[in-house]
């Protein structure tokens, strides 16, 4: 039975055997012969006649166990036969009794090629004529051909499971035709199945590419769509440029999936045709016409910023500059040689002094003119000079740059402050679970090298210096994205909202002790380490100020205190009953995990309401207020209190504009604080505006009216991203909080809670305060000078680099080229002596771009642009 049935199952696989055992020296090997197809498998069995051991070893062809070539064959005896067919295409299968080798017996086998499957055709549709296929399936073998309507095409062999074919239909053909595989001997065979493939389709399948006709501009993309009608289920097309399968650079390119990229250049004539070509039906076709113009110029820089009345060379930088582009000035054309498609340089004659609006004409087809870039020409009469724009950019960005410099001329100091009022915040986003700190460190860079609001972040890092929290003891990536997008966001509202903000951070609570303080109990009292600070350092200083910044003084001629130990107690005492934010899924608890998803939360059961509290002034809070209730009295309590005013100002005028503001200055601002106009205290974005807007910061915009103690010695984070910007760079921010950490400013890394260097602090053998000195010595000088020669003459990562293009067209005329450098460097006011040290200097390199590195070398080692004037 079991006999019966093996031979139904191997003859219903096309193959054959022979189920006689052969016999040899007292050995039978069953079946004595078969025949087999390549991939199939058949089972011998082999008995040892007169012996108990019947255990045999296998061979093919000699083979132990065989291999891939002859087949295999298991300790079972099922034999594997191979893939491909051999030479010879028979082979032995032989077992030898393991108790007595003199035993054996064999077996041939007959291999024939296996049976073909046909599993996919394309097309499936066949215009009347000259055609290709090409088939899918399985077990397609060297010498397969395929047969279409009983008739065998010229076939070519691409593999085991797919063929192509070539042929010619004729009209007696239309209809469907049926198309299968057959293989080769030995075992000459068909493939079973069979598909079918629709010939004469001409006429049925309907193209049409959408749209018919459009414009578009060199070097942008546009998708086109097709419709397909009368292809069934096949709406696949093919696409071409002019003729070109896909296009080429030239005409442009198009994918399989209709998106067409325009060439970076124009081509002639620039009317090209896109077409698609039915995969069912190819003689079914559409094409659409593209008329390819120049785009829109963009003007992002124009070296100098500054150019004498009389003859001028200029360097204008930008993108989509098209061959034959010319340069506007004021309406007129100048005479302008094409560089590339992001330079283009222009000479010309200026008769006279004003600000003069330069643009980028791109010749034809499409002729269009780019945006306006601002350009002045000697020293204008009225508006706002190069250098005035300078000096402000210095004061309220990251620093100037030749887009900036036009920008801010063009439109003025008041609606360039509303335009940063208004910026986006650029923001710190949240870290993943493997970032560290400079995950923190690196977005301070970017967002200072690339964010549009500049103001906004110089005001919250001159903020972040005055209340002061530090990695060196929260080394934690999460903790700084909380903390510096509060700054950032805080910036411009009110001084009040950031008081809080700052007190109910966790960061400052883990920083300063006070996250889980606790009411008092036996022999432990609340800590006083944030009550003290946020009174000396974040709000009013250690003695009663005048609303001009001075001290008040006592009969004796003696600073006032603002506060006593008894008034640090009373805040401590305030100060109790807050954690951590509970984290998503807990239970939220005093003593709650560290956390930093949002500010602290209180808990009543642990803040003192059981005593009163000594607050500022004389004020006592009174017994039996709850944790959040205490809370705002006691802030609302320092908020009110007359230094803050003057002690704040003066902070952050020494933090954007000179270290040495008088007390008028500082007077001022500190009435604004007071009252900004409409009777609201502690409007951050109208003391901004007073600092820069007044006239003592503004009074250095000439030349002549500078003061010997006016300006600040660049902090290194202001000195590294001044000269980025200005060098055009492009970073992601790697390395750069190293190279400042070289200089003692590692940022969100202060040292102590006095930042890295303290507001008062004085320039050795002088009078003059200069809070940026107490971390300038001989080691970060050097520090200094190495990184503007990485920058500009190596590397200072892999991912930082420079772009000094524009300058090199100016180098040729060294004067020039100090004076387009100063300008994003110096605000454009260099001395006699330095204007002469400098062109002389570089007069002696001959290669000019070497002598533009030059240039930027050694304004940017220099002391003058490391002093902010």
């Amino acid at each position: 039975m079991v006999l019966s049935l093996a031979v139904f199952v191997w003859s219903g696989c096309g193959g054959g055997m022979n189920v006689g055992g052969s016999t040899s020296n007292g050995m039978t090997v069953t079946p004595s012969s078969a025949t087999m197809r390549d991939g199939d498998s058949t089972q011998f069995t082999a008995k040892v006649t007169g012996n108990t051991n019947q255990s045999v070893t296998w061979t093919v062809n000699g083979v132990p166990s065989g291999n891939s070539t002859v087949g295999t064959i298991d300790a079972t005896g099922k034999y594997q036969a191979p893939m491909v067919l051999p030479t010879p295409n028979s082979v032995k299968i032989k077992a030898t009794s393991v108790a007595d080798k003199s035993l054996s017996a064999t077996s041939p086998v007959s291999l024939q090629n296996p049976i073909p499957t046909v599993q996919n055709l394309s097309p499936t549709f066949l215009p009347v004529g000259s055609f290709a296929l090409k088939v899918g399936g399985s077990n397609f073998v060297k010498g397969s051909q395929v047969i279409f309507g009983g008739a065998a095409l010229t076939t070519t062999y691409v593999g085991s499971t797919q063929l192509t074919a070539t042929g010619m239909t004729t009209a007696a053909q239309v209809g469907m035709v049926k198309v299968n595989v057959q293989n080769p001997d030995p075992g000459k065979i068909a493939s079973a199945a069979s598909l079918n493939v629709q010939v004469g389709a001409a006429g049925q399948v309907q193209v049409l590419v959408i749209p018919a006709t459009m414009q578009i501009t060199a070097g942008s993309t546009f998708n086109y769509r097709t419709s397909v009608d009368g292809a069934g289920g096949n709406t696949a097309v093919k696409w071409a440029v002019n003729g070109i399968p896909s296009g080429n650079a030239t005409v442009g390119t198009i994918t399989a999936g209709g998106v067409y990229q325009a060439p970076m250049i124009v081509p002639t004539p620039n009317t090209i045709q896109v077409t698609a070509t039915s995969l069912a039906d190819t003689t079914a076709s559409s094409t659409g016409t593209a008329t390819i113009t120049n785009p829109a110029p963009v003007v992002t820089a124009v070296l100098p910023t500054t150019i004498p009345v009389g003859s001028f060379t200029v360097v204008v930088s930008g993108k989509q500059f098209a061959n034959g582009a010319v340069v506007s000035f004021g309406g007129a054309f100048l005479t302008t040689t094409f560089v590339s498609s992001t330079e283009l340089t222009a000479t010309g004659t200026a008769s006279q002094a004003g600000t003069v609006q330069v643009t980028v004409i791109n010749p034809d087809p499409g002729s269009k003119t780019s945006n306006a870039f601002a350009l002045e020409v000697g020293s204008p009469a009225n508006g706002l000079s190069a250098s005035a724009a300078g000096r402000l950019l210095e004061q309220s960005t990251w620093g100037a740059n030749p887009a900036s410099l036009s920008h801010l001329q063009s439109i003025g100091i008041p609606a360039f402050l509303n335009e940063q009022f208004a910026a986006p915040v650029s923001t710190f986003p949240a870290p993943a679970s493997t970032d560290d700190m400079t995950f923190v460190q690196k977005r301070f860079f970017t967002n200072a090298l690339t964010g549009q609001d500049q103001l906004r972040q110089r005001v919250a890092w001159g903020l972040s210096q005055i209340m002061v929290a530090s990695a060196v003891k929260i080394n934690n990536p999460s903790a700084f994205v909380l903390w510096q997008n509060m700054f950032q966001n805080d910036a411009f509202g009110n001084f009040s909202t950031l008081l809080t903000d700052v007190t109910l951070s966790p960061v400052m609570g883990n920083y300063l002790d006070m996250v889980n303080n606790d009411k008092p109990s036996t022999g432990v009292d609340p800590n006083e380490n944030y009550a003290r600070e946020a009174l000396q350092l974040f709000s009013i200083g250690l003695n009663q100020l005048n609303p001009d910044g001075t001290p008040q003084l006592d009969g004796s001629g003696n600073p006032i205190p603002t506060y006593t130990q008894d008034t640090v107690i009373g805040f401590a005492h305030v100060y109790t009953g807050w954690t951590y934010p509970t984290k998503p899924g807990g239970t939220a608890q005093f003593r709650n995990p560290e956390f930093y998803g949002g500010p602290m939360i209180p808990f009543d059961s642990h803040h003192d309401s059981t005593n009163t509290k000594l607050l500022l002034n004389g004020v006592t809070l009174a017994a039996g207020g709850s944790t959040q209730a205490d809370m705002t009295a006691a802030l609302q309590n320092i908020f009110t209190h007359p230094n803050v005013g003057p002690f704040i100002s003066k902070q952050l005028i020494e933090r954007l504009v000179t270290s040495n503001p008088s007390p008028d200055y500082v007077g001022r601002v500190a009435a604004v604080f007071a009252d900004n106009g409409s009777g609201v205290r502690g409007d951050l974005k109208a003391v901004v505006t007073a600092i820069l807007m007044d006239p003592e910061a503004r009074r250095g915009d000439d030349a002549t009216q500078v003061q010997p103690s006016d300006g600040k010695l660049k902090e290194p984070v202001l000195f590294i991203a001044n000269l980025l910007r200005s060098m055009n760079a492009v970073s992601d921010g790697a390395s750069l909080s190293d190279q400042a950490s070289n200089m003692k400013q590692q940022p969100f890394f202060s040292p102590t809670v006095f930042n890295f260097y303290h507001p008062d602090h004085m320039i050795q053998g002088s009078t003059l305060v200069g809070p940026e000195f107490e971390i300038f010595n001989t080691s970060t000088t050097i520090a200094r000078a190495n990184f503007v020669n990485s920058l500009v003459y190596g590397q200072v990562s892999g991912t930082t680099t420079v772009d000094l293009s524009g300058y090199v067209p100016l180098a040729a005329n060294p004067d020039q080229l100090v004076t387009a450098v100063a300008a994003v460097m110096l605000h454009g006011q260099v001395s006699d002596s330095m204007r002469g040290t400098l062109v002389t200097t570089l007069t002696g390199i001959p290669d000019n771009t070497r002598r533009t590195r030059a240039a930027f070398y050694l304004i940017g080692t220099s002391s003058q642009f490391q002093v902010e004037h």
